[in-house]
């Protein structure tokens, strides 16, 4: 879960936002699939206001329009998802289902006064995923499920792999993120070539 962690942290924060930790780590159930989700609060200072514009699936591109946001993570260690669902629709639509019954997002996207992201203002309530169905019929019903959560827009563990990929740089080695190591490592030996750009 860390490294998840550690991933979206680094994503945001190579796109130009701040990003800190937003709401209790000790709020969390004894309950593994209803615990509360791993959440940040970013905020983009060069970006005057999020945008009204931004479709629902968002993309890298999409970042330089939002301006603040809480982003949850519902990721490989925090929920019941399997290798096995990433190219399977029916079983994504039931994971979806099943991990965000009983309104598990609420506590994510509306926080109590006296934490610091209540005093945002107007955000962006954005999840990432580990991944979406291919089947349009079937993604829309995901999105669907998402919306009724209250989510703004949703991003892929994928996409944000993808994308730190295309800017890690063998020559360069930051200490202070060993994940960022490894994709710089990986890239060295040639055991991970630059990621095609999505066609949408």
């Amino acid at each position: 879960m860390e490294v998840e962690h550690d991933l979206v942290e680094a994503y945001f924060e190579s796109n130009g936002f701040l990003v800190r930790q937003a709401g209790r780590p000790e709020s969390l159930s004894t309950r593994k699939k209803l615990e509360s989700l791993l959440t940040l609060a970013i905020f983009n200072p060069a970006v005057g206001q999020n945008a009204s514009d931004l479709g629902f699936r968002l993309y890298t591109s999409d970042l330089k329009k939002i301006r603040s946001g809480l982003v949850s993570l519902l990721g490989w260690g925090n929920s019941g998802f399997t290798n096995g669902m990433l190219n399977n629709d029916s079983l994504l639509i039931k994971y979806f289902k099943n991990e965000l019954k009983d309104n598990r997002l609420d506590s994510n996207f509306s926080p109590s006064p006296e934490l610091a992201e209540s005093g945002m203002g107007s955000f962006m309530r954005l999840l990432i995923v580990p991944a979406l169905p291919r089947n349009e019929t079937k993604i829309t019903e995901v999105f669907t499920i998402l919306q009724k959560n209250k989510v703004d827009g949703v991003l892929t563990t994928r996409s944000i792999l993808e994308n730190l990929l295309r800017q890690s740089d063998p020559g360069h080695f930051n200490p202070g993120k060993p994940f960022s190591q490894i994709l710089n490592l990986l890239k060295a030996y040639e055991l991970a070539k630059e990621p095609q750009l999505e066609m949408f």
